[in-house]
């Protein structure tokens, strides 16, 4: 009986000392993550080097040991907008330097990046790049800058924009199993993988006009702010793909080809300081951080503010996590803001392809409702489609960029039956029922005509809703709505000439619209960001919950989790794009 009592103590004594040890941890790691401020010289550079990952929303930036799969934290972009306009005021900001900057972003994004970048010269500052690896979306970001610099050995690649899909059909017929897909619109093109082993035509047709689209809009971009004749980059991208530095620089997309300690010593020159000394540079998401503290550490209640709702990721029915847009937490922040008298106005930032339909008409509601009360402002990022435009028809103004994919106002539905497969497999179902029906829905038979129409019904009358959202929020005709629905995308820029949208441009023309719409002066206003930045320690808790397999982890690993986090959760309706849109 002793020995059990010194085996129970010792071991809860080893318990609560674990516990302990656990809690100075968690709270020494805490201590060097947050309040951190960088020791500032007189004269600093901002500097974006390697990948920089831009979003929607800044994500909490783990401590490096908790950090696992190379994870790379996110800064969002009105954050980024918002430290540079900061920076450009800074007298401690010299200027800016993109050393081998590798976007992890949508076209959209580096364009509105580019044009902050502009701004930040406006005031008399620097924007120089350094280049050994430059691709497509570097040099639409660098295009803006004072000069741009490469190493002799260097490659850069142009190769215009393509857009894949990947087709199962023949995989699900040789394991045996068959998907049952409904769908309205020929141009909702999600099923197509399972259904198809090619692209249809109308899909073909509509992502060709779209990524010439964005090239068009690439090609402005790079003309306005180089000395480059666009047949000159339509001939490297048509022949070239790979350029060396020699060669770019003979067509001026380049201005000086040097090593990389020359070209820190032309940084030196530009700010008067010594080549001996050395030069601080503080890295753009620092930056962003320290920024954003000082927001929340320093932030003066206003009689007067514009709520800035950012929404990113698959919509669905419930709460939200870092990639998806939750119902429930969205349908709470509307209600929230129609209960503050301090907010005038809100923008809503939206960067989705969409999702359940259930949830963007939950959304929709509360969207609807807020801009009865005060306007409602939507700022379309890379792309706000199908369940994505769902919750932007109801604003008071839509402003997207020329490049932002948006429309596709259709819905689909989909399930997989496996009766072939059990068939293969020597797997046999039996089953009793009250009704001919009561196994509606399961997966060991295909569906019969009378269940397929009454899944069309649901569907048809989904659409037909949709259609009558948009029709009411843009004053139009439905017969004006079903000719620019059927499920197509488009451009920004042709979303407007067809009344998709109310203006062109980027989150801070979106914001300019909301201000004039609630008659606001400039600084007489404070902003309110909705939803929350969660700290990076219940990041990591629900990280560590939802990581239950090993599969997930290879998912993970392989980068797949950016198509399945986009994949429907649940049966029902969905207006969405294919599971994961990526333009190269």
């Amino acid at each position: 009986m002793k020995q059990f009592f010194k085996i129970l103590f010792a071991s809860m004594f080893g318990a609560i000392l674990a516990f302990i040890l656990i809690v100075v941890i968690f709270v020494v790691i805490i201590a060097s993550s947050t309040g951190s401020t960088t020791n500032y010289a007189e004269k600093n550079v901002l500097v974006f080097k390697n990948v920089v990952s831009v979003g929607e929303c800044t994500t909490a930036d783990k401590p490096s040991v908790l950090s696992q799969y190379g994870e790379q934290s996110q800064v969002g972009l009105y954050d980024v907008v918002r430290s540079l306009e900061i920076a450009a005021e800074d007298d401690k900001i010299q200027g800016i330097v993109l050393q081998d900057v590798v976007l992890d972003a949508g076209y959209t994004t580096v364009f509105e990046l580019a044009e902050a970048l502009k701004k930040f010269k406006e005031k008399g500052k620097f924007v120089v790049g350094y280049y050994t690896m430059l691709s497509q979306k570097s040099y639409l970001l660098s295009s803006v800058a004072d000069e741009i610099s490469m190493n002799s050995e260097g490659e850069a690649e142009f190769h215009g924009i393509s857009s894949q899909s990947i087709h199962y059909k023949d995989l699900l017929e040789k394991v045996g199993l068959k998907p049952v897909v409904l769908r309205c619109g020929k141009y909702k093109s999600y099923v197509e993988s399972v259904t198809q082993n090619k692209m249809s035509d109308e899909n073909r047709y509509q992502k060709q006009v779209y990524i010439d689209g964005i090239w068009k809009e690439y090609e402005s971009q790079i003309a306005k702010s180089r000395p480059i004749l666009v047949n000159d980059l339509n001939k490297l991208a048509d022949s070239v793909l790979v350029c060396t530095p020699d060669e770019l620089l003979s067509y001026g997309f380049i201005d000086k080809i040097q090593h990389v300690d020359e070209f820190w010593k032309t940084v030196k020159n530009r700010m008067n300081i010594d080549e001996k000394d050395s030069l601080n540079q503080v890295s753009i998401e620092t930056y962003v951080t320290e920024q954003n503290e000082k927001r929340v550490t320093n932030t003066v209640e206003k009689d007067k503010n514009i709520a800035l709702v950012v929404a990113q990721g698959s919509i669905e029915y419930g709460t939200s996590n870092e990639s998806s847009i939750g119902s429930e937490t969205y349908m709470s922040i509307f209600k929230k803001i129609r209960k503050d008298t301090s907010i005038k106005a809100v923008v809503f930032r939206i960067n989705s392809g969409g999702g359940s339909s259930l949830a963007s008409e939950l959304i929709w509601r509360e969207v609807a409702l807020t801009a009865e009360k005060i306007p409602v402002i939507v700022s379309m990022g890379d792309l706000a489609a199908s369940g994505g435009y769902y919750i932007a028809s109801p604003a008071t103004k839509i402003v997207a960029s020329p490049s932002t994919l948006t429309g596709s106002i259709g819905v689909f539905g989909m399930s997989m039956t496996a009766e072939g497969l059990f068939n293969k497999i020597g797997v046999n179902i039996d089953e009793v029922k009250t009704h001919k029906h009561s196994d509606f829905g399961t997966i060991s038979r295909d569906l019969d005509p009378v269940e397929v129409a009454a899944v069309q019904k649901v569907i048809d009358k989904t659409y037909l809703t949709f259609k009558q959202r948009v029709a009411a929020g843009r004053g139009l005709t439905p017969a004006a709505v079903e000719n620019i629905a059927q499920g197509r995308v488009w451009t920004g820029r042709d979303a407007l000439s067809i009344g998709l949208v109310d203006t062109l441009g980027d989150l801070s023309v979106a914001f300019q619209v909301a201000k004039d719409a609630a008659f606001l002066e400039n600084g007489a206003y404070g902003v309110k960001i909705y939803p929350n930045v969660r700290p990076w320690y219940e990041v990591l808790m629900s990280d560590v919950s939802s990581q239950t397999s090993v599969m997930e982890k290879v998912a993970k690993e392989m980068g797949l989790t950016k198509v399945l986090r986009n994949a429907p959760k649940e049966n029902g309706v969905y207006a969405q794009l294919p599971y994961y849109f990526m333009l190269q």
